[in-house]
């Protein structure tokens, strides 16, 4: 038998509603906040990332899916979505400012896990152009909207990681700090020290806890122009009344980021998303001068913590004959009336107990012109106005 990739998730039957119910709210939320949907390919080109993310970095040099097409291009499934954005936004839209969404699929080749697979799915928003202080706070408020309204009580930490300059700076005083405590690192951050230092502070290992929690933190090497920016944000926050943790050792990895960095925690302690300022990305990429701010959500990570989804269906079509369930599907239809039905023409019975299994509101019975409605077992002559009055 032929199994399913390891690291790859079936989304299905209870999965596929907390899939689509998350999918549906991102997109709706930021589709009101202006933020214009886009869907950019699963594949690009291995430069794009080697650039953006950085050639020494572990998403790089371990865990892309990489390959060769006929014509010998060096080609990757996107391990992540920001890059794409922009390289879009670089090749079509450079001259303007541009909030974009999307929702969709990126690989890495990682051990598999809870929360962690090789194809996961993300939701991202960037803002991309000329941006400011307003975008930063645009992103937290938006996300902080659409993740609550889905797992209440998430909270936001928050840092600055101020200029390139100021990282470069941090990390080696960083690499100093952790070559000198080696014997206390774990064998995985050890092989970190090297060429992603920064990444070591992520560590959930146990074995680092403490070496990590007594390490040097980056808002000592921030520079004023930073510092003030990042003082104005947080007052923008606190008119705003939205509640925020500075958390210094909060740094991330990757190398486009710059300034502002945040993370979405939920009440059982899991992040859920995070994101912040790229204003050096595009020209890392070589492919303009402008800015950006964003974030990303796990989608996993959010189905793994909601409440079952109750699917529901409001009205469900029963039949046992044919030509009286294609009359009625085609009134439906006409109508515009969204409604459910058999697979194939089976029992009454049978029928009946999927449309109760569907949450069905309303019975519209094929065979006897008649509609029921499931909760308070009242039963009428079929009339298409009395439906299109509900």
């Amino acid at each position: 038998m032929i199994e399913q990739v390891k690291g790859t998730r079936n989304i299905a039957n209870d999965d596929s509603a907390k899939f689509l119910h998350v999918k549906n709210t991102f997109i709706n939320k930021f589709s009101d906040y202006g933020y214009k949907y886009i869907q950019t390919p699963l594949l690009e080109y291995k430069e794009l990332f080697d650039k953006s993310i950085g050639e020494s970095s572990e998403i790089v040099t371990k865990q892309m899916y990489e390959l060769k097409d006929k014509g010998g291009r060096d080609l990757v499934l996107r391990p992540e979505g920001t890059s794409s954005v922009v390289r879009y936004h670089a090749e079509f839209n450079k001259d303007n400012t541009s909030k974009y969404s999307y929702f969709g699929s990126m690989f890495r080749y990682e051990n598999p896990q809870k929360n962690r697979y090789r194809e996961f799915n993300q939701a991202g928003a960037e803002i991309v152009g000329l941006i400011d202080i307003y975008s930063d706070f645009q992103i937290i408020n938006d996300s902080l909207n659409f993740i609550n309204n889905l797992l209440p009580g998430t909270t936001l930490k928050i840092n600055t990681i101020g200029s390139i300059e100021d990282r470069e700076a941090y990390v080696k005083v960083l690499y100093k700090y952790f070559s000198k405590n080696k014997e206390k690192l774990s064998n995985e951050s050890l092989e970190k020290i090297e060429n992603n230092t920064l990444r070591i502070l992520d560590s959930n290992n146990s074995e680092d806890r403490e070496i990590i929690s007594n390490a040097p933190t980056i808002n000592e090497y921030i520079n004023t122009h930073s510092k003030e920016n990042f003082e104005s944000l947080l007052r923008l926050l606190d008119n705003s009344q939205i509640n925020y943790e500075i958390d210094y050792s909060l740094v991330r990895g990757l190398d486009y980021y710059n300034d502002l960095t945040f993370e979405f925690h939920t009440e059982e302690s899991v992040v859920v998303g995070g994101g912040g300022r790229y204003d050096n990305l595009a020209k890392i990429l070589s492919i303009g001068d402008f800015y950006g701010v964003g974030v990303a959500f796990g989608v996993e990570r959010i189905m793994n913590l909601l409440s079952e989804i109750n699917i529901s269906s409001k009205y469900y079509l029963l039949g046992t004959n044919i030509d009286n369930l294609t009359k009625y599907s085609k009134i439906l239809d006409e109508n515009n009336i969204n409604y459910n039905k058999p697979s194939r023409v089976s029992k009454e019975n049978s029928q009946f107990k999927e449309a109760k299994k569907l949450n069905a509101e309303y019975l519209i019975n094929a065979d006897e012109d008649t509609i029921k409605n499931l909760i308070t077992n009242e039963t009428e002559a079929f009339d298409i106005e009395v439906i299109l009055e509900h």
